[in-house]
């Protein structure tokens, strides 16, 4: 996988089921980030749409140019490991480390 500087993730449901209403679970997850990452506080934000299929999107707010990749990592299992019925797919720009 290439390494991004994550702006957005998107979570959809893998079958015809909707995601269940996940604000709670949402709010634990981000407490969970910000420990680990602690730099990053207040800078995420998160939706959920109010139809089915019930998207879900985790976004960095307009102070922050995107998550450093080892943080898009960690946030990206903390998703998957919250929505097991879900795909989660990270958006941003390509890492490019320096040589």
């Amino acid at each position: 996988m290439t390494p991004l500087k994550v702006v957005t993730f998107w979570v959809r449901p893998q079958g015809e089921e909707p995601l269940p209403e996940a604000r709670a679970l949402l709010e634990g997850l981000l407490n969970i980030f910000y420990e680990a990452f602690p730099e990053y506080a207040g800078l995420l934000v998160f939706s959920q749409s109010p139809r089915p299929p019930r998207y879900v999107f985790v976004y960095v707010n307009q102070g922050c140019t995107g998550l450093l990749p080892s943080a898009g990592r960690f946030l990206q299992g903390l998703l998957e490991q919250a929505f097991p019925q879900g795909e989660v797919r990270p958006y941003g720009r390509v890492w490019l480390e320096a040589p």
